[in-house]
């Protein structure tokens, strides 16, 4: 069974933040929002197979998050009140700022240990045996393309879970 990511793209308007809208790619996922345990690995430590140090451990919800989902009436939109709820459906639930995202030093060297061993692509070698590569390298131009047009629509916060 797969992971995927849930991405909420907020700004901060007065004392609360806003959902942000990004422009939609022709499978209707926003930036940083499609399958990449990579990128799963560097925002949260999720997938992480390529054993890279995560960004940051998952934080929980921020207080001050507004949950909703797309095509939901307003008395579905709610928000949270404390730190150990939990939505059922999602794990690992946690938010980065842009400005986190793109202050980060990705020119520094890291390990990819992932490897793919009697057909499971979920394998992570002994430290040494991986793949050195800056982490440019290993997140991919796709994913500074998806930090520019975060930038560009003004978006401050991500807020990101995961499901199995």
């Amino acid at each position: 069974m797969g992971c995927d990511i849930h991405m909420w793209y907020e700004r901060k308007s007065g004392d609360d933040w806003t959902d942000v809208e990004v422009p939609l790619n022709e499978w209707k996922m926003g930036p940083l929002d499609h399958r990449s345990y990579a990128m799963f690995g560097f925002l949260a430590g999720v997938r992480n197979y390529s054993a890279i140090t995560p960004i940051s451990e998952p934080r929980g919800w921020p207080k001050d998050f507004r949950y909703s989902r797309p095509g939901r009436t307003d008395d579905d939109v709610w928000y949270r009140d404390s730190d150990d709820y939990m939505f059922d459906e999602y794990h690992s639930h946690t938010w980065l700022s842009i400005d986190e995202l793109l202050s980060y030093n990705y020119d520094q060297i890291v390990e990819d240990r992932r490897v793919t061993r009697n057909g499971n692509g979920g394998v992570t070698c002994d430290p040494g045996e991986g793949n050195q590569e800056t982490l440019r390298e290993f997140l991919g131009e796709g994913f500074f393309d998806d930090l520019q047009t975060l930038k560009e629509c003004g978006v401050e916060r991500i807020v990101f879970a995961f499901d199995n």
